[in-house]
């Protein structure tokens, strides 16, 4: 590695200082066309969005095992996008085509399938506009579910 010299760290310095005075200064930085036009009126300046959960009752809820003693069990997996709030999502996936009966043995004449619900997210729109979100809906299987097969018969 190369040692670092006093003109390159006065260049660095000097850029910083220039970054600042800009900032400072009210001069806009140019940015990406794709991006909404910050300086309009009309656009707000600021949006505050509360992010915690009303009634949130954490003492009545216990960690439950339905996904390993339902018929139709499941295993979570992770879903995580950093372009997206919240950029973790917990997603179910059935482990079995048929469910579990009794005696813990596969029954093929019934169907595991995914319970879904929509979730709204925020998604940021562009990578060059950081402050910049829009709300997205979102299918998320959160468990699964034994139902009977879809049965057509040919005539």
């Amino acid at each position: 590695m190369a040692p670092v010299t006093v003109s390159s760290m006065f260049r660095v310095l000097l850029l910083l200082l220039s970054l600042v005075a800009i900032g400072k200064a009210g001069i806009a930085l140019p940015q990406n066309p794709g991006c909404p036009n910050t300086e309009d009126k009309n656009f707000p300046q600021h949006v505050k969005v509360n992010l915690n959960i009303l009634n949130q009752n954490t003492n009545s809820r216990r960690p439950s095992d339905y996904y390993n003693r339902s018929t139709s069990p499941w295993n979570l997996h992770r879903n995580e996008d950093p372009e997206r709030y919240p950029s973790v999502i917990w997603e179910a996936k059935c482990r079995h085509l048929g469910c579990v009966n009794a005696e813990g043995k596969i029954n093929y004449h019934m169907n595991s399938v995914p319970i879904q619900q929509e979730i709204l997210v925020l998604r940021r729109e562009s990578q060059h506009c950081p402050h910049s979100f829009r709300l997205e809906k979102m299918l998320v299987a959160v468990g699964c579910t034994c139902v009977t097969p879809i049965v057509r018969h040919v005539a």
